[in-house]
C-alpha cells in the first residue's frame, strides 16, 4: 500500500513510524493481555490495531464503533466482523445451532430472530472463543459505548473468566468507557485484571520530515526544503493522519505544495467540526463553546472561566470549569502548560479561532 494511501494501513510493511509500538502490542496480545490503544483521532490507532492483526494472523473480529451507542450495534458489528473471515465464518457456522436468533447468509452470519442484544452479543463471543482457539477482537472507538459501559463490563468479565484465548483490543480516547477499562473501580468485573493502556503521539518533527520524504519519492514528487519547511511547521503537527493527506494532495491530485496544505487544513477543519459536534451531543454547548473559545488563545484558568461566565450572562464556579476542561482533556481536545492551557490539534484550533457558534451535535446510532 502506498504511504500516502488514505485508508488506514493494514500490515506491519505499510505502516510508517510504529515500529515499537507494533511490536509492543504484539507482544502484548501473544501474552493475551487486553489492551486499550489511547489517543486522539487521525494519530494511527487504527492502522496500528490493522497492522497487529495482520501480523499474528489470529481469526476473530474487527469492528468500528464509531457511532454506535448501543449494543445492538455492536452485536451488528461483531456479525459484520465474525462474517468478513471466511476461515472464522467456516468453524461457527459449523456450531451456530447453539446461538439462537443468528442465522447464515449468503454473505455470511445475521439476526434471523429479535432477542436481547446482549445475549446475542455473549453467545457470539462464546461460540468465538470455544471454536477459534487463541482468537483477537478489536473494538474501535470504544468510547462509544459509554452509555452501556456496566452491561458490557459484565459480558467482559464474564469473558475474561471463561475464555481466556479470547484477547481485546480496544482503541478510544482517556473517556468514558476507555478510562473506566483502564481505571476500573473496585467494584468493577476487571478490578484486577485492567488493560495495558498504550498512549500513541503524533510524530516528532525527525519522523514527520522522513514520512515525507519516504512518501514523495515513492510517487516521484519532489518537495523543496523550503516547501518541506512550511508542511511541518503548519497544523499538521506530525499527526500521521494529517501528514497523509498533505502527501495524497501532492501525489495523487498532484497539487502544489502551497495548494496541498491549504486543501488539507480545509479538509481538516471539516473533520475537527464533525469532532467537536459528535463531542458536544448531550453537553451543554453554553458551557464547552466558550471554552473552546478561550482555549484557541492559549488561555489560563481565569480566563477561561471568565469567557464562559460571559457567554451564559451567570457566575460561573469552579467545579463547573474544572469539569468542563477535564472532559476536553480526556477527550484529547485540550492539555495543561506551563502558562495555561491550549488545544490540543492544530486543526480544531483553526476551526475553533474562525467558527462564529458551535458545531451541531451528530445523531446517535
Amino acid at each position: 500500500m502506498p504511504l500516502f494511501d488514505l485508508a488506514p494501513k493494514e500490515s506491519p510493511a505499510s505502516l510508517f513510524g510504529r515500529t515499537r509500538e507494533l511490536d509492543e502490542l504484539a507482544r502484548l496480545v501473544r501474552a493475551r493481555r487486553w489492551v486499550v490503544v489511547l489517543g486522539p483521532r487521525m494519530v494511527g490507532k487504527t492502522s496500528l490495531v490493522k497492522a497487529v492483526r495482520h501480523r499474528l494472523h489470529l481469526p476473530g473480529a474487527y469492528v468500528n464503533l464509531w457511532g454506535v451507542h448501543s449494543v445492538q450495534g455492536l452485536v451488528e458489528g461483531l456479525i459484520a466482523g465474525l462474517s468478513e473471515s471466511a476461515s472464522v465464518r467456516a468453524r461457527l457456522v459449523r456450531a451456530l445451532k447453539r446461538v439462537e436468533g443468528v442465522g447464515v447468509g449468503p454473505s455470511g452470519l445475521s439476526v434471523s430472530a429479535p432477542r436481547a442484544p446482549l445475549k446475542t452479543a455473549w453467545d457470539l463471543l462464546d461460540l468465538l472463543g470455544s471454536e477459534a482457539g487463541d482468537c483477537l477482537v478489536i473494538l474501535d472507538e470504544v468510547q462509544e459505548l459509554s452509555s452501556t459501559s456496566g452491561r458490557l463490563l459484565r459480558l467482559l468479565g464474564n469473558l475474561f473468566n471463561t475464555h481466556p484465548n479470547v484477547c481485546f483490543v480496544f482503541t478510544g480516547s482517556r473517556v468514558g468507557l476507555s478510562r473506566t477499562l483502564v481505571e476500573p473501580s473496585a467494584d468493577s468485573p476487571l478490578y484486577g485484571r485492567a488493560p495495558v493502556a498504550m498512549t500513541l503521539a503524533p510524530f516528532d518533527r525527525t519522523t514527520s520530515s522522513a514520512f515525507l520524504a519516504r512518501g514523495t519519492r515513492e510517487s516521484g514528487v519532489r518537495l523543496t526544503p523550503a516547501e518541506l519547511a512550511m508542511a511541518l511547521d503548519g497544523p499538521l503537527d506530525g499527526t500521521p493522519g494529517w501528514l497523509t493527506l498533505f502527501g495524497n494532495h501532492l501525489t495523487v491530485r498532484r497539487f502544489g505544495a502551497t495548494r496541498a496544505l491549504a486543501e488539507t487544513i480545509r479538509e481538516g477543519k471539516k473533520v475537527a467540526e464533525s469532532e467537536l459536534g459528535h463531542f458536544l451531543s448531550g453537553r451543554n454547548p453554553s458551557l464547552y463553546w466558550p471554552a473552546l473559545k478561550a482555549l484557541a488563545l492559549r488561555a489560563s484558568w481565569g480566563t477561561i472561566r471568565m469567557y464562559v461566565g460571559q457567554h451564559t450572562g451567570q457566575r460561573v464556579n469552579d467545579a463547573t470549569v474544572q469539569r468542563v476542561i477535564r472532559s476536553l482533556e480526556s477527550a484529547y481536545f485540550c492539555r495543561r502548560t506551563e502558562e495555561g492551557y491550549e488545544l490540543v490539534d492544530p486543526m480544531v484550533q483553526a476551526y475553533v479561532s474562525q467558527a462564529v457558534r458551535p458545531p451541531r451535535g451528530m445523531p446517535h446510532r
